[in-house]
């Protein structure tokens, strides 16, 4: 059982050692959704191969090619994400601020791109009449971090590419103090990459042998 829980802690650990570090460094960041989508799939990878890998593993391809079938399924997966990915409404996340904190750096973002932008402060929206388009910020429960959303749902990559470029240069100067929740996060990930790190110091042999009937089906 130690080579199955150690592969499901690792990716686990090593993410939110990565998110609680971003929060403890006092600044802010911003990413697409795509990229958020893709480091949560990375994340939870070990989960899906020893949960739904295990119970859906095609025991016929795995007898005939041996290990060669992983790959196969890893790319399977991979490509269900990058259709997971593709698949949701295109958005920003913004991980170091809330919704309130974020309004004016947004809104001047905005106005970058089109000086008539205004801000709704009762309904969290922002107009770009320029370009037809209406954002919206939604907090994610738990922390300081928000969705980038448009109401529109056709929207050119063009637009999102534009700001989030201007987004970042307008965040660049605020002032974050450092979460306590990333403090959290990083031992939280820290302990799960210690306890996997200790499993495979003192049962090596155990790891080994379960890689082995791991791969070898």
């Amino acid at each position: 059982m130690a080579f199955p829980t150690v592969l499901a802690i690792l990716p686990l650990g090593a993410y939110l050692v990565m998110l609680g570090l971003v929060r403890l460094r006092g600044r802010v960041l911003v990413t697409t959704g795509g990229r958020d989508t893709f480091a949560l799939s990375l994340a939870i990878a070990g989960l899906v191969a020893i949960g739904p890998g295990e119970l859906f593993f095609p025991a016929a391809a795995g007898a005939t090619f041996g290990p060669a079938v992983w790959p196969i399924l890893a790319m399977l997966y991979f490509l269900l994400v990058l259709l997971w990915v593709l698949y949701q409404r295109p958005r920003l996340v913004v991980y170091g601020l809330g919704d309130a904190a974020l309004a004016g750096p947004l809104l001047r973002a905005c106005q970058t791109i089109d000086p008539e932008s205004r801000l709704d402060d009762r309904g969290g929206t922002i107009a770009i009449p320029g370009s037809g388009l209406h954002l919206r910020m939604i907090r994610h429960r738990g922390g300081e971090s928000v969705d980038v959303e448009a109401f529109e749902t056709e929207v050119s990559p063009e637009f999102w590419r534009s700001l989030l470029t201007r987004l970042r240069r307008e965040v660049a100067t605020e002032n974050v103090v450092a979460s306590t929740q990333g403090g959290v996060l990083t031992i939280l990930g820290l302990t799960l990459l210690g306890w996997a790190t200790l499993q495979l110091a003192i049962n090596p042999t155990e790891v080994a042998e379960g890689l082995s009937d791991w791969l070898w089906r």
